[in-house]
């Protein structure tokens, strides 16, 4: 299986979190925001010049400036459903 930054995951996805990579202290600031290993997530945001990452994690929104989401690598579990145009 292949992960990937955060900050490069696709958008509306649903993605689960594989590791939490940093100092001790973030890894027990994301524990506090319920960002752990296994937790499943989704990206609302996609900003194509920086901006934050907003996710969506048991119906809470949090945002992370993109520098903390490098730190998150997820694995993407599924794709956004296809809307067709009759």
């Amino acid at each position: 299986m292949r992960y990937i930054e955060l900050s490069r995951a696709p958008c509306n996805q649903t993605l689960e979190i594989h590791s939490v990579n940093g100092e001790y202290g973030w890894e027990r600031r994301f524990e506090s925001m319920g960002i752990r290993r296994g937790s499943r997530v989704r990206k609302i945001t996609c900003h194509p010049f920086g901006g934050p990452v907003v996710i969506e994690l048991n119906g809470a929104k949090i945002s992370l400036g993109r520098g903390i989401a490098a730190k998150i690598e997820v694995e993407v579990l599924s794709s956004p459903p296809v809307k067709r145009q009759i």
